[in-house]
């Protein structure tokens, strides 16, 4: 029994050494490569800083050795990673035309972006009139734009308005319009102050809206009235017409038959249609080539027949936050009123980017903040190139920079290439950098695949496995 236990104690003593002995090594080998210690510091402070150890003058923490290695390592990681690099690689042609690659010249191109938006028709906001009396209270006595649609001419009777105020209004100038006549057949002392007079009368009463017809009309009955007509008020209606003073339609109705109203009330809208607005809405990518101006046509499907051509009017400053597009205004004229609000339409423009040079969108392979096209030397020989490119335009890009006009491109079957550059190594921004072989193959040593001893698996004895399925 007691040769056992100091057999054991033996094993334990030459087993656990070596492994003491071997951490020490490693320690100092660690300690070695960590360089010399540039100064002290608080892992909660980095502002502090001192040349001998000691405590955190802050929190009385341990002040930690800040070694020069660090720095160094920093000083690295901020070299910034060379550009990718890329070069050629062969595909038979046999394999090349298997594959159905497609090849096609960088060209010099006239470009035109043609842009297209459904639109909608919508009233002419800025045709919009408020038809009210401002001059005074009153009664509607008959309402003759009794319903939403309605269509009415200019100077067409809208109701029929029962005011006290208009009676006094009537008085006023009539009593101003006899005495401004008979001043023109006798000479007067001041007639300029009773022309201002006449004038300011006349100013007033056209706060009820009245056209020069109604006041012709009045002073026509004023000029015929006598004395003493004057002075009883004989024949002085309480009620005047509202007439609309445009042609269109009633667009929204406030009022109804028999009831009362204020000065200024809101009784009436009516909105002409001799014009309509086109509204347009372009999503983001597209709005950025729109301006005032930019002539354009606008069709309708329920007008197959018709195409209007015009330019926009207005741009609304900011994008719809439901949609994300942006809504643009067209003006047309509808002299026969065949445009309805509320029609579908189609807006199309064109934008002419001149002639520029441009490579066609298939050739062109995205590889996250770059982009590649593959050179075709013939007879199989490729090259990846990188370019730098502008906007698409009807399948093609616009080329700022990477390959010249002439250079013949691949344009189809460009993942198959893709993957044959893999393969090859043809970019280097598709391998990593921080390979251990690649490391190793810059040092000149010769890699060898690690392979597992056979009688072991992830360290599990083989003859334990013979009892598994499949074994």
């Amino acid at each position: 029994m007691g040769k056992r236990k100091g057999l054991q104690n033996f094993l334990f003593f030459f087993g656990i050494l070596p492994f003491f002995f071997w951490f020490f090594l490693r320690t100092i080998q660690a300690e070695e490569k960590k360089g010399d210690i540039l100064y002290y510091t608080c892992t909660m402070h980095p502002s502090v800083k001192s040349k001998t150890p000691g405590k955190c003058p802050i929190c009385s923490m341990d002040l930690v050795p800040v070694y020069a290695s660090s720095f160094e390592t920093k000083a690295e990681q901020k070299i910034p990673k060379e550009t990718p690099e890329a070069s050629p690689f062969f595909i038979p042609p046999e394999r090349l035309q298997a594959i159905g690659v497609r090849t096609e010249e960088v060209q010099v191109r006239k470009l035109k972006l043609e842009i297209k938006a459904p639109a909608i028709v919508s009233i002419n906001e800025s045709k919009i009139y408020d038809i009210n009396v401002k001059a005074g209270n009153g009664y509607i006595i008959k309402l003759y734009a009794n319903y939403v649609g309605k269509h009415f001419s200019k100077g067409e009777t809208l109701a029929t308005i029962l005011s006290q105020d208009w009676v006094q209004a009537q008085m006023d100038y009539i009593k101003a319009y006899r005495a401004w006549r008979r001043s023109l057949l006798v000479k007067k002392d001041n007639p300029i102050l009773l022309d201002q007079q006449f004038y300011h009368i006349r100013a007033r009463l056209r706060v009820w809206d009245l056209n020069e017809d109604q006041i012709r009309e009045l002073e026509k009955y004023a000029w015929s009235m006598s004395v003493n007509d004057v002075r009883t008020a004989k024949g002085i209606r309480g009620t005047f017409e509202l007439r609309s003073p445009i042609e269109g339609h009633i667009h929204e109705k406030n009022v109804y038959e028999g009831m009362y109203f204020t000065a200024g009330q809101s009784l009436l809208k009516i909105v002409g249609l001799q014009d309509v607005w086109i509204l347009a809405e372009l999503p983001e990518d597209q709005a950025r080539y729109i301006a005032i101006g930019l002539p354009c046509q606008i069709s309708f499907p329920a007008l197959p027949e018709k195409t209007f051509e015009a330019k926009i009017d207005f741009i609304q400053p900011h994008f719809a936050e439901e949609t994300r597009r942006l809504q643009v205004r067209v003006v047309l004229p509808n002299p026969h009123h065949i445009l309805h609000p509320g029609m579908y339409a189609d807006f199309k423009t064109t934008i002419d980017f001149g002639t520029r040079l441009a490579v066609a969108e298939d050739a062109v392979i995205p590889t996250g903040e770059r982009y590649v096209v593959f050179l075709d030397h013939g007879g199989g020989h490729l090259e990846p190139k990188f370019v730098e490119i502008g906007d698409k335009i009807e399948g093609y890009y616009i080329v700022r920079g990477g390959v010249k006009e002439g250079d013949r491109v691949v344009s189809g079957a460009n993942f198959l290439i893709d993957a044959e550059a893999r393969v090859q190594g043809a970019l280097k921004i598709w391998s990593s950098d921080h390979y251990p072989m690649k490391e190793k193959k810059d040092s000149g040593e010769k890699q060898e695949p690690q392979q597992m001893p056979p009688s072991h698996m992830h360290g599990i004895p083989h003859s334990h496995m013979h009892g598994m399925p499949g074994m």
